[in-house]
């Protein structure tokens, strides 16, 4: 089974990982030998689209480097390291990615305005992970280290292992000069030289590894075990030819060419996989970006990007070993419990044998002595010297051998065996009380592994915790803004920000479109997505109310405000002369529409089809698309009678609304609604959560809100300080 991805591996890997370029570091986590960064990364379009916006890249030294789609438990306390990672790499933007040559180490360079600062990911056997300043100088290694060739310690300039040839690169010159010498190497060790075999060669000195190495002996038709030395030249071309064809997509930079893949074999331990039925009984024993004629016939499961190959492989990895390490535990715990059971009986059964024995002695006490006498006397006619006597005796049955010492009296030896039963007695009460810990142990462990087996299912069953896999929506562009769809069926966005306020003015506005603002400073940017159509003034109601409760009308307490709309066309950046216009500002010119509304807002949980896409249907076909639906509505509910509640397909999200539009009629399961207040906006966050998870509950749908409703989301829809004021909790 692979335990670590090879140069072959790593080179396809760093070029799907070129899609992160541009990315920013948002946060650095360590968990025990792994590190993962979370990035913020723009990957529409891109081959790792399915990731995501927030990504979580692991690195792991000696072993792996991927991408995950799977969400790990994070520490709650950072290391040293962690906390060192970040205090130079944070906020930090990704320039290039690349593989120092074709060799297992991976160079990722993170640029801030303080700088520049490189991670070295070092996946040979011993692992490391090493992080350079603007020099190349080591700042903090992981592991401190120091080798014949090299040092790894802080302050020290960093200096990767000898590099080897590169196989993509060599040419058929290349590989003859590297087989003379393997033959040079073999003539100078002489008779008593070994010769190396050309799959060693090639595994050795190009830095393919075993696995490829044999691949290459296998299309170019050599024997593997022939020695490298007696090569022909014809053979050493058919290894070039056979290099060239396994790896070009690597050599063209071609990744429409690769085929990644996990290959399963027979799982000769008899374990069954839990995957699929076509796999019980198989292991996931290699994970590849390209197929081998080697595992030609073997169970192959096949992925978009390599990527997602590398990230399935190893995390079933971790599975396995989580629940090995809990069995291994157990198993160890009680082999020491069998010796300290046999220990037990066997100083039992000897410390009851010497008080026998001592017994016997005085028992039988004169037959015991003239034998003994006679035994010294024919000893000493022979000239033996000896310690010891043996003497067999029969004891109710018992055949018992006393050994005796000649040179003490009865009495001495008699007290030489009690002595032996009282030692024996000591050691049997020791092993008594370890026997008794090691069983209180091995009951600790099992409720352990219980506990976790029982964590572990409810993981599973909640999809949360260790090893979740992330749900990747399909995001609109709309999402990056803040927004809802009013009870007509138009969008309608608004700015987090001075930034996204310019994005949304320039990018997004169109001329039929309606602008909103308010006239306090601080307020975002709010459009309203006409489509050309007659917009109800409703609609427009719920649009100001909007946008006045993002305001700094909120922050500085008022319970209401005026907010104006104009239309598009009306909305300039070029300000009158001599005058700036700072980032995020525009200039509104001609008539103005005034609103005076309530600052309320309500947050909610709502399907998503109702909220987003049958809106958007809507926003295309007027009131006709309200009729239209409502009548595929009463069609669906009847084509769904007597289907089982699994194949409903549908999506719950966290939606903010205006009050204005639930009034009017959009529609939430449950929610609850917000005024100003002086609450801190953290502990409302909290309250919320908790309330809308409690009707989750209830109506069975916690497991699918739950990451919906994280804290950091409600942080980012929620303004400033504010009080709960309403709470709907009957689903509609």
């Amino acid at each position: 089974m692979k335990e670590a991805l090879s140069s072959v591996d790593i080179a396809v890997i760093v070029e799907e990982l070129q899609d992160l370029l541009g990315a920013k570091v948002e946060k650095v986590y360590q968990r025990e030998r792994e590190i993962i960064l979370r990035l913020h990364a723009h990957l529409e379009g891109k081959r790792l689209e399915a990731y995501g916006s927030s990504v979580d890249l692991v690195l792991e030294a000696g072993r792996r480097i991927h991408l995950t789609k799977y969400r790990m438990e994070m520490p709650r306390t950072p290391t040293s390291f962690a906390m060192l990672l970040r205090k130079h790499l944070k906020g930090g933007r990704i320039r290039s990615i690349k593989q120092r040559d074709f060799d297992r180490i991976v160079e990722i360079c993170v640029e801030r305005a303080d700088g520049r600062r490189t991670l070295v990911l070092e996946l040979l056997p011993r692992g490391n992970l090493l992080l350079l300043d603007e020099n190349g100088r080591i700042l903090q290694p992981l592991k401190r280290e120091t080798f014949t060739t090299r040092t790894l310690l802080p302050g020290k300039l960093y200096e990767a292992p000898p590099s080897k040839l590169n196989p993509l690169t060599a040419t058929q010159e290349d590989l003859r000069n590297l087989f003379i010498a393997a033959k040079e190497e073999a003539e100078h060790r002489g008779k008593r030289g070994k010769s190396r075999e050309v799959v060693k060669v090639l595994a050795t000195e190009t830095g393919l590894g075993g696995l490829y190495a044999e691949e290459v002996c296998l299309r170019a038709g050599v024997d593997k075990k022939k020695s490298a030395e007696m090569l022909s030249d014809e053979e050493i071309e058919a290894i070039y030819d056979a290099i060239r064809e396994i790896f070009q997509p690597i050599i063209e930079e071609d990744m429409s060419k690769i085929k990644p893949h996990i290959v399963f074999e027979a799982n000769k331990e008899g374990k069954e996989a839990e995957e699929s039925e076509e796999r019980r009984g198989c292991v996931a024993v290699q994970v590849l970006p390209f197929e081998l004629r080697r595992f030609e016939g073997c169970e192959k499961e096949y992925f978009q990007t390599f990527n997602d190959a590398v990230d399935e492989f190893f995390m079933r990895q971790t599975e396995e070993c989580s629940q090995f390490s809990f069995e291994s535990e157990i198993e160890k715990i009680e082999r020491i419990l069998r010796g300290q059971e046999s220990a037990l009986l066997k100083f039992k059964q000897e410390e009851e044998e010497c008080i026998r024995k001592a017994e016997l002695i005085y028992t039988r006490f004169k037959e015991i002595e003239d034998a003994l006498r006679k035994h010294a006397e024919e000893l000493r006619k022979k000239g033996v010297k000896k310690r010891e006597i043996s003497l067999t005796l029969n004891d109710e049955g018992d055949v018992l051998e006393l050994k005796l010492d000649p040179t003490r009296s009865l009495h001495e030896n008699a007290a030489r065996y009690y002595e032996r039963a009282k030692a024996l007695r000591k050691k049997r009460e020791g092993v008594e009380k370890a026997l008794t810990a090691t069983r209180a142990k091995l009951e600790a462990e099992r409720e352990r592994v219980a506990a976790a087996e029982a964590e572990a299912k409810e993981a599973e069953k909640a999809k949360a915790r260790v090893l979740r896999k992330k749900v990747v929506r399909d995001k609109k562009w709309y999402e990056r803004f803040r927004w809802f769809f009013t009870s007509s069926g138009f969008l309608v966005v608004g700015g987090r920000d001075a930034t996204s306020n310019e994005i949304l003015v320039k990018r997004h506005m169109a001329n039929e479109d309606i602008f909103f603002h308010t006239q306090a400073e601080g307020a975002p940017a709010v459009i309203l997505k006409t489509e050309g159509r007659p917009v109800p003034d409703a609609d427009l109601e719920e649009a100001a109310q909007f946008a006045a409760s993002y305001s700094s009308l909120w922050k500085l307490g008022f319970y209401s405000g005026e907010c104006y709309c104009v239309s598009a066309t009306q909305v300039s950046k070029t300000p009158p002369s001599g005058e700036y216009l700072r980032k995020g500002s525009f200039v509104v010119r001609g008539k103005r529409r005034y609103f005076k509304v309530e600052l309320a807002l309500c947050v909610g949980i709502a399907e998503e089809k109702e909220n987003r896409r049958e809106c958007e249907e809507e926003s295309e076909r007027g009131e006709s698309g309200k009729r239209e639906r409502e009548e595929r509505e009463e069609r669906e509910e009847r084509e769904s009678e007597g289907e089982g509640e699994s194949e409903k397909k549908r999506r719950l999200r966290l939606v903010v609304c205006p009050v204005l539009a639930l009034k009017h009629g959009v529609k939430l399961k449950y929610w609850v609604e917000v005024q100003p207040g002086d609450t801190r906006k953290e502990e409302i966050a909290r309250a919320i959560r908790k309330i809308l998870l409690e009707q989750a509950e209830k109506h069975g749908e916690r497991e699918e809100i739950e990451e919906e409703l994280s804290l950091d989301k409600l942080m980012q829809v929620l303004p400033g300080h504010l009080n709960l004021t309403y709470i709907h909790t009957n689903a509609c």
